[in-house]
C-alpha cells in the first residue's frame, strides 16, 4: 500500500513538473534586485521567449505582470501570454514579474504624496529594472503593466505619471482613482492634456466584477468609466471598460486575455491583411504594400515589427494554392519571389528549399530544381533534432521529387 501511495505521487509530481512547460518561452528565472530608490529588495520572476536566443535582431516589448506572489491568477495569465504569443496572435515578450508582499503592497502602491511609496515603485523600474534588463535583453520601449486590485490602481497612476515609459495597463478590478483620491484624479487629467500632443499611442483597459458576485468595487469602476466617458479624449488614447459577472479574485482571468487581443489585433490580423494585400495585386507581389503595412505596426506598438516565418508561410500558401483563381498562371512566380526571400532570412529552413526545388521542376527548370533539392537534403542531415523516422521520410520525399523530372 505503503509503496502504491509513493508511485501516485511521484505520478502527481510529475504531473505538475510538466505543467510548467511553456510551448514559447523557458522556464522563469527567480531574482531578488535591491533598489537604492525603495531602500528595499524585489523579488522578480523573468520569463524569456524560448526563440530569443536565435535571434539577433528581434527586440521584445516588456510585460510588468504584477502580483507574482497571487500564485493562480499570475501561472493563469503566464499561460495565456503563452497561448496568445504561440498562435502569433500578440508578439512574444519578456515577461517580469513582481513580487509585492504584505508589508508593501499597501505603500508600494499608494502615491508618495499620499505618504506611499508608489512613486519610488514607478522610478524603479523605469531606471533601476529597465537598465538591468535593457543590460542583459534585446528590449524594445514597449512597456505594458497588468495589475489587478491594488496593483491595478498603482497601474493606472504609473501610466499616468510615466507616459514617456509605460504605453499602457490592463487593471483588473481597478477603482476610480483610489476610489475618488484627489491627487490621482489631478494627474490623471494632467496626463489627458500631455499625451494629446505624443506621438504614441496609449492603452487603457479595465475591468471589474459585480457587487452580486462578491466585487465591491463596481461602483468605484462604473464611476471611472463615467468619467472618462464624459471627456473629450485624446485620439490615441484607446480605452475598454469590461464588467463581468464574477467575483473579485476572477477578474485577472477573464479580463488579460480580451485586453491583450485587442491591444494587439493589429499585430494579430497582420497575415489576414497581407492576403488581402495580395489579392488586390493581381500582376505582382506587393512588397512596398507588405512593408507600409508591418512599418505602421511597428510604429504604433512602438517596436520592430518584421515579417516572420508565419507571413513567409502564409502568403507563399496563397499564392501556391490560389484557392480563388486571382493569379492565375503567375501564382507559381509569385510562390518562388516570396520562398527566395524566405530563405534570406532563413538560410536553415530545408523546408523552403525543398519546396523551391518542387516549384523550379513543375516549372521544368531541372537544373535549378535539383540544386535547390540537393540544398534542402544537406539542411536536413544537418539538423540533428529530427528523428529518424522523420528524417528518412522527408529524403524520401526529396527523392521522389527529383524523379518526376
Amino acid at each position: 500500500m505503503k509503496k502504491r501511495f509513493i508511485f501516485f505521487l511521484l505520478l502527481i509530481i510529475n504531473y505538475y513538473a510538466k505543467a510548467q512547460e511553456f510551448t514559447s518561452y523557458e522556464k522563469p528565472l527567480n531574482i531578488s534586485l535591491y533598489s537604492e530608490i525603495l531602500k528595499d529588495s524585489v523579488s522578480l520572476e523573468i520569463t524569456l521567449p524560448k526563440e530569443l536566443k536565435n535571434q539577433i535582431n528581434t527586440k521584445y516589448p516588456v510585460i510588468y505582470l504584477l502580483d507574482k506572489q497571487l500564485h493562480i491568477n499570475y501561472t493563469y495569465n503566464l499561460y495565456t501570454i503563452d497561448y496568445l504569443s504561440s498562435l502569433q496572435w500578440i508578439p512574444k515578450a519578456i515577461v517580469v514579474g513582481v513580487t509585492f508582499s504584505r508589508k508593501n503592497r499597501i505603500s508600494w502602491t499608494v502615491p508618495n504624496e499620499n505618504g506611499g511609496k508608489a512613486d519610488d515603485l514607478i522610478l524603479f523600474i523605469d531606471k533601476e529594472l529597465n537598465d538591468k534588463l535593457n543590460r542583459e535583453y534585446p528590449i524594445s520601449s514597449f512597456n505594458l503593466l497588468i495589475g489587478h486590485s491594488r496593483t491595478a490602481i498603482f497601474s493606472s497612476y504609473a501610466l499616468t505619471k510615466k507616459p514617456d515609459f509605460f504605453n499602457g495597463i490592463i487593471a483588473s478590478s481597478v477603482s476610480n482613482f483610489d476610489f475618488g483620491d484627489e491627487v490621482q484624479q489631478k494627474q490623471f487629467n494632467t496626463f489627458l492634456n500631455k499625451i494629446s500632443s505624443s506621438p504614441n499611442k496609449y492603452y487603457y483597459f479595465f475591468s471589474v466584477g459585480e457587487k452580486a458576485y462578491g466585487d465591491l468595487h463596481e461602483s468605484a469602476v462604473d464611476s471611472l468609466s463615467l468619467y472618462l466617458n464624459s471627456k473629450e479624449l485624446p485620439k490615441n488614447l484607446e480605452w475598454k471598460y469590461f464588467k463581468h459577472q464574477v467575483a473579485h479574485d476572477l477578474t485577472p482571468g477573464v479580463t488579460v486575455s480580451n485586453s491583450l487581443s485587442q491591444i494587439f489585433k493589429d499585430y494579430g490580423r497582420r497575415i489576414d491583411l497581407c492576403f488581402k494585400l495580395a489579392k488586390s495585386s493581381k500582376n505582382k507581389v506587393p512588397w512596398n504594400d507588405f512593408q507600409d503595412l508591418y512599418t505602421s505596426i511597428s510604429t504604433e506598438l512602438g517596436l520592430k515589427i518584421e515579417p516572420s516565418e508565419l507571413f513567409f508561410n502564409s502568403i507563399a500558401s496563397e499564392y501556391y494554392n490560389d484557392y480563388d483563381s486571382i493569379y492565375g498562371n503567375k501564382k507559381l512566380n509569385f510562390t518562388l519571389e516570396i520562398l527566395l526571400k524566405a530563405i534570406e532570412k532563413y538560410p536553415e529552413g530545408y523546408d523552403y528549399y525543398t519546396w523551391i526545388g518542387e516549384i523550379y521542376i513543375t516549372l521544368k527548370e531541372f537544373e535549378k530544381g535539383e540544386y535547390y533539392l540537393n540544398k534542402a537534403i544537406k539542411l536536413i542531415n544537418k539538423d540533428k533534432s529530427i528523428s529518424e523516422f522523420d528524417l528518412k521520410n522527408y529524403l524520401k520525399e526529396i527523392e521522389a521529387l527529383k524523379k518526376t523530372k
